[in-house]
C-alpha cells in the first residue's frame, strides 16, 4: 500500500544513515547453519542488517524492501562492512516472492501470510528459512498494533509442516512477544546453507 510505503520512507529519512551493524540474535545463534556460498534473500530488509550479515557469512545476499531510503542506508552499511549486497525496492503486499531457489530465506519483523505460503517452494533443497515476527502476545504491550500482522499460537508449525525444523517458538508462551522458526527444506546434501 502506498500509505505504508510513505510511512516507512518517513521513518528511514529520520534514521541514522551511518548505522552500525546490528545482528538479530536468532541469526547469530544459527550462523553455522547460515554459512555458505549460495544465494540469500532478506525480505522486508529495512536497512539491510540481515542481508549484510548473511553476506559476511559468504552468501550472495539480496535485500528486498518497500523503502528506497532504507535500502540506500543498507548499501552504505554493506560498504562499511566490506561486503556487497543487491537491493530491490518492491511493495511486498503486491509482489510475489522472488523466484529462487534460495539457499537462505530470511524474514524478520514482517508478516505476510501470502508470502509465507510461498516460502517453502522458494527454497532450494536443503535451503534454510529464518522467520521471526510479532505474535498475538505483542498486543498486550502494543494494543494499537494492527492485529492482522501478528502470528497466532501454532501458526508457524502448521504453515511450515513440510520443512525440517531446527528452532521453533510458536507463540504458546505469553512471555514471548515474537514467534520464530529456523527450518530446512528437505533434500539437501548437508545442513549448511551453502552445502558445505
Amino acid at each position: 500500500m502506498r500509505a505504508d510505503i510513505e510511512r516507512w520512507e518517513a521513518k528511514y529519512r529520520k534514521a541514522d544513515p551511518r548505522q552500525a551493524l546490528q545482528v538479530d540474535p536468532l541469526l547469530q545463534a544459527h550462523s553455522d547453519r547460515l554459512r555458505g556460498d549460495g544465494t540469500a534473500l532478506d525480505l522486508a530488509a529495512g536497512a539491510c542488517h540481515a542481508a549484510v550479515y548473511l553476506a559476511k557469512l559468504g552468501l550472495m545476499a539480496t535485500a528486498l524492501d518497500c523503502s528506497a531510503t532504507a535500502l540506500s542506508i543498507g548499501q552504505r552499511l554493506a560498504q562499511r562492512e566490506g561486503v556487497a549486497i543487491t537491493t530491490h525496492q518492491a511493495d511486498l503486499d503486491e509482489t510475489p516472492l522472488p523466484t529462487g531457489p534460495w539457499a537462505v530465506l530470511c524474514c524478520l519483523r514482517f508478516l505476510s501470510r501470502d508470502l509465507m505460503t510461498q516460502m517453502p517452494g522458494a527454497l532450494e533443497p536443503g535451503g534454510l528459512l529464518v522467520l521471526k515476527t510479532f505474535n498475538v502476545h505483542h498486543l498486550v504491550k502494543a494494543p494499537a498494533f494492527n492485529p492482522a500482522y501478528v502470528l497466532q499460537p501454532g501458526e508457524l508449525e502448521s504453515t511450515f509442516v513440510a520443512l525440517e525444523t531446527f528452532d521453533l517458538s510458536d507463540g504458546h508462551d505469553p512471555a514471548e512477544a515474537q514467534s520464530w522458526i529456523v527450518a530446512r527444506r528437505p533434500g539437501g546434501c548437508s545442513e549448511s546453507a551453502g552445502g558445505n
